[in-house]
């Protein structure tokens, strides 16, 4: 990347995702396949990924809004805004949002794995209202394999 700051595009960056809205903020090909970052809008008590290990990037979240538990391999905690949480490739790891919301940045180092929730979403620009998507375990697998994580658990209960 030649340039310190981030060129305009009119593409869609608001996608509904399974329950949450994901604002991309910054695309790999922004920042020369650095890094990926999102905003995650959390809208109930309970919204979680199932647990999962990725094989090519780290993840970290750092909240903004609300109390989010999570799980990093073997520790369980829950984070309020200010918390920065690592995820490193390789280690299970998930999320449960323990207030009645919650808001929180999203960050893939190497970036890339920000493009699922445009592949696996619903362009927010096409309804106001969150979108009711059933989850769908034969299209998650399908995203999984093609983003390079595995599910190996349920949801935090």
């Amino acid at each position: 990347m030649n340039s310190t700051t981030s060129k305009f595009s009119s593409r869609q960056d608001t996608y509904w995702w399974q329950g949450s809205v994901m604002e991309i903020k910054a695309r790999a090909e922004d920042t020369g396949g650095a890094l990926g970052v999102s905003e995650g809008r959390f809208f109930e008590e309970g919204y979680g990924p199932p647990l999962h290990v990725h094989s090519r990037e780290d993840e970290a979240m750092y909240v903004l809004e609300g109390q989010i538990r999570f799980r990093v391999g073997d520790d369980e905690f829950v984070a309020g805004p200010g918390t920065w949480v690592w995820q490193p490739r390789g280690v299970a790891h998930t999320f449960r949002v323990e207030s009645e919301g919650a808001r929180a940045l999203v960050i893939f180092t190497p970036g890339g794995l920000e493009r699922m929730f445009e592949e696996g979403g619903v362009p927010a620009g096409e309804s106001a209202e969150p979108r009711q998507q059933e989850y769908d375990p034969e299209a998650a697998a399908a995203l999984a394999k093609r983003y390079g994580f595995e599910v190996v658990g349920r949801q935090l209960a």
